[in-house]
């Protein structure tokens, strides 16, 4: 197969993504979770903020957090349930078999490098990933009657490990998720 066919076949696998939803929110309660492409798209926004915040590579942290799901497209989304049943084991070999021969390896240089979290790159992505659960939990609770996901808010905050992510988090945790459109609802005078 050569690499435009291989391309547009790994094109059509990212839409799985979009299909797929995260699992750990059925434990919740939640009817309708978000996707894992959901969940990716927004921690690739934090990540992009979070990286000048912290003065680190942006394009490279941006990168790791679109890519770092990815594998689910053939694992599924294993959860922390789930995870202390099934070895996780696959999503590296996953993510090798989707991205291996692909421009030099360098995607699955990148995903390594985000997993084993040794670089300050690896450590902004895995925050901007931990602040996007943490958000989605805070929306997930403020508009339903599930008091059970502040636990996985703190579960979040604890394991933040840059300054900026943990004043994010506390910003966050004290705002209201649909304060962003404050004043934007009032009808303009012409």
């Amino acid at each position: 197969m050569n690499e435009i066919e291989r391309l547009a076949k790994l094109i059509f696998e990212a839409g799985q993504l979009k299909r797929l939803p995260r699992s750990g929110w059925s434990f919740a309660g939640i009817k309708n979770p978000e996707s894992v492409a959901d969940h990716s798209w927004r921690a690739s926004v934090i990540g992009l903020f979070l990286a000048k915040m912290e003065n680190v590579d942006e394009n490279k942290v941006v990168k790791m957090c679109l890519l770092h799901d990815f594998a689910e497209t053939r694992t599924g989304d294993i959860n922390r349930v789930n995870d202390r049943y099934v070895e996780n084991k696959g999503e590296r070999k996953a993510f090798s078999d989707i991205f291996s021969g692909l421009f030099d390896n360098g995607f699955i240089d990148m995903f390594l490098e985000r997993e084993d979290k040794k670089t300050k790159e690896a450590i902004v992505a895995t925050d901007a990933d931990l602040l996007e659960m943490f958000v989605q939990a805070k929306e997930y609770k403020e508009s339903s009657a599930f008091p059970s996901i502040y636990d996985w808010m703190k579960n979040a905050k604890v394991k933040l490990k840059t300054k900026s992510a943990k004043e994010l988090a506390d910003k966050l945790e004290q705002m209201d998720p649909t304060s962003w459109w404050d004043g934007l609802k009032k009808i303009p005078k012409n």
